[in-house]
């Protein structure tokens, strides 16, 4: 008997390591695709999320993330030298994910800031017309910790992704013990509150009001998840979840599609983040979203070994084309926007 049940612990480990490494993309094969399509631009470092605006141009944020060096946002506009724009930053300005808001023809832009003490939202007003950001000290506040990505539903109510519950070493066992520690968050006047938890690394986040529809993407499983929610309503209602998608990041939309960019190799972007001479691969989704939110018919949008633009985290629409940033590497690839 207990020969038997030492054999089905041991059974049971091999299926966890396997079921993990395949989670991880350690078998999978990376397959160039689309390559031929994009140019590199820009010598921009750490373009880790973009927002699209509604004439077509994007705010980037940007960081040197070997260096720690204090980071900025930048305009992004087809045909144009990506552009870094002026105004009063915080003193430690390590931007991550990004959102824009707009009212009254005003731009507001809202972007997940890690400073040294903990995570801020910091906020600013965009002027188009001098290309300078105002920065917004009374509307910009504490969000606790390894906060992620940002959705703004409105100036004062905002949906967050908390990636993991600890930091540091205890973050990496949360990933390899495939803990569902991770959770959204949504903030508003009286505080933070959670509005989806048990998730795992929950990464990028996009939220369309319009249609009560949210979508989380989970990296360390490779999923997708789609929500029907409305503010001031009940609770979340999962519409589907769309798995195998490899090391999932950021969510950006594109018409009735979604792009997602993607870690095929999930270990690779661990060794890269320590070693740029590592590389990692790089991937991006195009996703349908059906009549009632679910996603369907996965396609390759984008696929390379990272050799162009390695550790690609968000694509995002340019004009006509689709341009991608990376958390790690430099500069950005602008691809044409395949039919």
């Amino acid at each position: 008997m207990k020969k038997l049940v030492a054999a089905l612990l041991i059974g049971a480990v091999v299926v966890f390591i396997v079921n993990l490494l395949i989670d991880a993309g350690v078998f999978y094969q990376v397959e160039e695709h689309g390559t031929e399509q994009c140019q590199k631009i820009g010598a921009i470092p750490g373009v880790e999320d973009i927002a699209p605006l509604p004439h077509g141009d994007a705010l980037a944020s940007s960081v040197d993330q070997y260096h720690k060096t204090s980071g900025a946002l930048y305009y992004l506009k087809q045909g144009d030298t990506p552009q870094r724009l002026s105004g009063d930053y915080p003193t430690a300005f390590f931007p991550h994910g990004i959102d824009v808001w707009q009212q009254d023809g005003e731009t507001w832009v809202y972007v997940v800031n890690h400073r040294p003490e903990g995570d801020y939202i910091e906020v600013f007003r965009f002027d188009r017309a001098e290309m300078r950001l105002a920065y917004q000290p009374t509307m910009s506040r504490s969000v606790g910790n390894n906060i992620n990505d940002i959705a703004v539903i409105d100036q004062s109510r905002w949906l967050l992704t908390r990636d993991h519950h600890w930091s540091g070493l205890a973050g990496r066992f949360e990933d390899y013990l495939r803990l569902p520690l991770a959770r959204v968050l949504l903030v508003d006047e009286h505080g933070l509150h959670t509005l989806l938890d048990r998730l795992h690394f929950a990464n990028g986040i996009y939220y369309n009001q319009q249609r009560g529809l949210l979508y989380v993407a989970e990296t360390t499983t490779g999923a997708v998840s789609s929500w029907a929610w409305h503010p001031n309503g009940k609770a979340p209602v999962l519409v589907g979840r769309l798995t195998g998608l490899h090391g999932v990041d950021n969510i950006i939309p594109k018409g009735d599609q979604l792009l997602v960019a993607a870690h095929p190799q999930l270990l690779k972007l661990a060794a890269y983040q320590k070693d740029p001479q590592a590389r990692s691969p790089s991937m991006v989704w195009r996703l349908k979203i059906s009549p009632h939110g679910e996603l369907h018919d996965a396609e390759i949008f984008y696929q390379s070994d990272g050799r162009a633009l390695a550790a690609i985290s968000v694509a995002a629409p340019l004009g006509k084309h689709v341009i991608m940033g990376s958390v790690f590497d430099n500069g950005l690839l602008l691809c044409q926007a395949q039919q």
